[in-house]
């Protein structure tokens, strides 16, 4: 399905080339080393959602995780299937809209959302919320990182800055909240620093 969604990321892709993005990144992020490291993201079939040029993705497999690749455009999806490649790693990738996934149900452990949900506006956020519920297992983990509402949303658009009840309002109550929190890099542009840490477990009744 091609929507102003969907053209709205293949445009951007047009423009600039995967890795001049602001979102790429050469290291996988430090919160999802820290989620790991703990021991808080089960190992299983693992879904990478909006895995861009593949930096976490390439992480997540390197820490054994069977894990999938999935972003709405193709030009990143090409980027990370190099980077793969010259890392020596084989791990498919698929392009596809995270309103719409194409997985059995309750085929997936682990979901990990690295600034996805964020770029949907509100009226469409509910489909996303209940693709991923369909195709978690029941007990499975949705780990997402997404923009806080405490910093400036630039001027251009671009990803929404959230509050909690954004999150609230289209997963409960088909979810549970393991934990909320937060994470601050005063390192990153103003409008970037801060981001809500979430961690969802699909209800298993």
């Amino acid at each position: 399905m091609r929507d102003e969604h969907t053209e709205r990321w293949q445009q951007r892709y047009r423009e600039s080339p995967p890795d001049q993005m602001p979102w790429h990144r050469e290291e996988p992020a430090q919160t999802l080393v820290e989620a790991v490291k703990r021991g808080v993201l089960p190992k299983g079939v693992t879904v990478d959602l909006g895995c861009g040029t593949g930096t976490d993705l390439m992480y997540l497999a390197q820490q054994g995780y069977w894990v999938i690749g999935v972003d709405i455009a193709l030009e990143p999806l090409r980027f990370a299937r190099e980077r793969l490649r010259r890392a020596g790693l084989d791990v498919p990738l698929i392009q596809a809209d995270a309103r719409f996934l194409p997985f059995r149900d309750s085929s997936i452990d682990l979901i990990c959302d690295s600034g996805c949900f964020h770029s949907f506006d509100p009226e469409i956020r509910p489909m996303y919320a209940r693709s991923v519920a369909r195709v978690l297992k029941p007990g499975g983990l949705l780990f997402m990182r997404e923009f806080h509402h405490d910093q400036p949303q630039p001027p251009q658009g671009g990803p929404h800055r959230l509050r909690l009840e954004a999150f609230f309002e289209v997963f409960t109550p088909s979810f549970r909240f393991v934990s909320v929190g937060e994470a601050y890099y005063p390192d990153l542009p103003p409008d970037r620093r801060r981001l809500h840490l979430l961690r969802l477990q699909k209800q298993r009744n």
